[in-house]
């Protein structure tokens, strides 16, 4: 789960709660942000946030030098490979809450410290996606060094970083080292037109043992890997998902009027033909969001001070189908009641009986007496009186 806030926000206290997300044959999608840009990474295990586990401290990661056409032809090489899967490779960054594996396109092994002799880098196989954030690293200086290439020379170097890029991927989906040179899982560098190869091909590893043998097995003997049947597993087939994902906001409703800082239990319902996708929930006047980690249960609390605020939730598969819901809420004070105007306002009034009612009377004739004889008295037609005696 991940919160972002911005300018200062207050605090409305809110817990999240995801219903759980539906699923179709058991299979997820996931995309591939091929990154020619690049740009700011650091240790962390987030490629939203630019993040690595095998980057012991953040620098600036090399652009691609390569031409814009260069670019193109690995992009392309890298779609083409995993067509038949529910994998989607683009060349812009994907929203932040929608999970994908980020592949840094650029600069050498010297970069990271590394063997010369290195092609890229995955920092862990990721034994059937278990992250669905990783990032890893295609060295394409060792490859194409200029955008003045001829143009032969070019396409087949661009050919290979497309390759390359989805060898490492593979490896962040848990594939291991596996065939010859028409496989995308080989060892060394590709040839002719390779594949994830379908059917079982002996392991090319250093290990005793497969790392993820496990997954593995469900497809072929201990010691064999068939990259096809397990992406297949993992992402189903590649048509494209046209179906939206659900989302609604359950609680509160649109209009609900809460007091600054009072606790609101926000719930939510998510989900998607596929897993995999991404959602957030934000209130965009603020510049607050909570980017959803599917699935994701957990609380969360945020802070708004006193005004009218909308709660947007969003929802986002791979193929950029969006769900949405929204509602408004207001923080305010209680007002004071307005004055009904069917009821008469209160007037001073004795609280006394009447005069002329039993003992009563006789009270206020003896008042009356006492006050007229307080009464001053005047002695003459002097302008100067003195005082009166009782």
């Amino acid at each position: 789960m991940s919160s972002r806030a911005h300018g200062g926000a207050w605090v409305l206290a809110i817990a999240a709660w995801l219903v759980p997300a539906s699923a179709a044959g058991g299979t997820r999608r996931t995309t591939v942000f091929l990154d020619f840009g690049g740009g700011p990474i650091g240790p962390g295990d987030d490629s939203s946030q630019g993040t690595a586990t095998c980057v012991p401290e953040p620098f600036v990661y090399p652009i691609f030098l390569g031409s814009d056409r260069a670019a193109e032809i690995a992009l392309g090489e890298a779609q083409r490979l995993v067509a038949p899967f529910g994998v989607r490779v683009v060349a812009q960054r994907p929203p932040p809450h929608l999970p994908y594996t980020h592949v840094r396109v650029g600069g050498d092994p010297v970069t990271l410290g590394l063997d010369a002799k290195l092609n890229g880098l995955a920092c862990d196989v990721d034994c059937g996606d278990a992250s669905h954030r990783d990032t890893v690293f295609m060295f394409s200086e060792k490859w194409i060094v200029t955008a003045a290439l001829p143009e032969l020379a070019e396409d087949e170097r661009a050919l290979q970083v497309g390759r390359i890029a989805m060898h490492e991927a593979g490896h962040a989906w848990g594939l291991e080292h596996a065939g010859g040179t028409g496989s995308v899982m080989s060892r060394f560098p590709s040839v002719g037109t390779p594949e994830f190869v379908e059917g079982c091909l002996g392991l090319d590893i250093d290990l005793d043992a497969s790392e993820c043998g496990g997954e593995r097995e469900q497809f072929c003997p201990a010691g064999q890997q068939d990259a096809f049947a397990e992406l297949r597993g993992l992402f189903g087939a590649g048509e494209r998902d046209v179906e939206p994902p659900h989302a609604a906001i359950l609680w509160p409703p649109d209009g609900h009027v809460m007091r600054p800082g009072e606790v609101l239990v926000v719930e939510v319902e998510v989900a998607d033909d596929h897993e995999g996708f991404g959602w957030m929930l934000e209130v965009p006047e603020l510049g607050w969001e909570h980017l959803g980690r599917e699935p994701d249960p957990a609380g969360l609390e945020l802070v708004v001070p006193e005004g009218r605020w909308t709660l947007r939730l969003e929802a986002i598969d791979h193929d950029r189908n969006v769900g949405e819901a929204a509602v408004t809420i207001e923080a305010r004070w209680p007002r004071e009641p307005e004055p009904d105007p069917d009821v008469p306002s209160p007037q001073a009034a004795c609280a006394c009986r009447g005069a002329g009612s039993g003992a009563s009377a006789w009270w206020a004739m003896l008042v009356a007496a006492a006050r007229w004889r307080r009464r001053p008295v005047s002695r003459g037609p002097r302008a100067d009186r003195g005082s009166s005696r009782p």
